[in-house]
């Protein structure tokens, strides 16, 4: 239905008096009805049916009203820029709150490979307080994971500008919405640090990460949100079998320096059996897809994302937007901030 302009007779009032005259009115009527109807069922299913199939259009036009966006398109420029700053480094938090680790340069990431579902922390050596994979399931696999905890607290003690990161997400749909992350951090206070409680304030979490390639990339970012920028050397510790995957194949696909990266390493539980098979699989799989976003890869971090927690937006970090996005066989060219 189209407005159109019909002449009706209104009343004016000007100056305390009322005052008689034809003025053209827009009238939203059928021309030639003086009196107002009311849309039909019809009319307004025909409404409802427009805005079904125009607003899926636009929102496929407009990438940065996408639903993984949505919660960051009002004021996203301005306002994640104010929180995570523009690009470069900044000095602060949002309210002018200091950075907790602004004076850090070297990020230690601790790979987390379990969520602990025990009520008593101190009991972390034992299999039956973690949530395990029926692989995982193995005598020693909990004492491993205690294993790197401590190794990465005792880097963190050598280096009084390390930051140390466990990181890993809300992986275990059974164990509930913990997350690995957080699951070393307290098996790490329960343990008093190991003797070093000075690393408790620069120890913090990283807990997106669904995958070892996601547990470097995301913890890059983490590293840039708590400091105000980006580690100028990295040291990852897990098990020595995963060496290569981390140094080579997820330190080429950010393109970190390698003369800048190191790796610090612990041997498997020895009745783990089949683990060198499972991890050729996996480096062969990221050799063919170095970003973990196509196919198996992308399947098992789907999986691994029972809470539907997602990646960090790509606006906390703004230097490492178009590697935070990159999906590709072919490595990321665009620009690194620590390149």
């Amino acid at each position: 239905m189209l407005p159109v302009f019909t002449e009706q007779t209104v009343h004016h009032r000007q100056h305390g008096s009322a005052v008689l005259g034809q003025q053209p009115v827009i009238s939203f009527l059928p021309h030639g009805h003086g009196r107002l109807r009311r849309p039909t069922l019809r009319q307004v299913f025909q409404g409802v049916l427009l805005v079904c199939v125009l607003l899926p259009l636009w929102l496929l036009v407009t990438p940065d009203t996408s639903p993984w966006s949505w919660g960051y398109m009002a004021g996203e420029s301005s306002q994640s820029e104010y929180l995570f700053g523009s690009g470069g480094s900044r000095k602060m938090m949002a309210g002018g709150l200091p950075l907790p680790g602004a004076h850090l340069k070297h990020l230690i990431l601790v790979a987390g490979h379990a969520v602990y579902v025990g009520k008593d922390y101190s009991q972390a050596t034992r299999e039956s307080e973690w949530f395990l994979e029926s692989y995982q399931k193995v005598e020693g696999e909990a004492a491993s994971f205690v294993e790197h905890i401590r190794l990465g607290v005792l880097a963190a003690v050598a280096d009084p500008e390390a930051m140390l990161l466990f990181s890993g997400g809300q992986t275990r749909l059974d164990a509930g919405p913990r997350s690995e992350g957080l699951s070393y951090w307290v098996v790490a206070e329960a343990a008093g640090w190991f003797g070093s409680v000075g690393v408790r304030n620069r120890t913090f979490t990283e807990e997106h990460a669904r995958d070892s390639f996601e547990n470097l990339l995301f913890s890059m970012c983490r590293f840039y949100e708590l400091s105000g920028h980006y580690p100028e050397q990295v040291t990852v510790v897990s098990y020595t079998l995963k060496e290569e995957r981390f140094r080579q194949l997820h330190r080429d696909a950010l393109r970190f320096p390698e003369a800048r990266f190191s790796f610090i390493g612990s041997d498997l539980p020895a009745a783990a059996v089949g683990a060198l098979t499972g991890e050729a699989r996996t480096v062969a799989s990221f050799q063919q897809d170095p970003y973990g976003c196509t196919g198996e890869l992308l399947q098992k971090k789907l999986r691994r994302d029972p809470f539907a927690v997602g990646p960090p937006h790509r606006s906390r970090c703004p230097d490492m937007r178009g590697l935070l996005q990159h999906c590709s066989p072919r490595l990321y060219t665009g620009r690194v901030p620590w390149a």
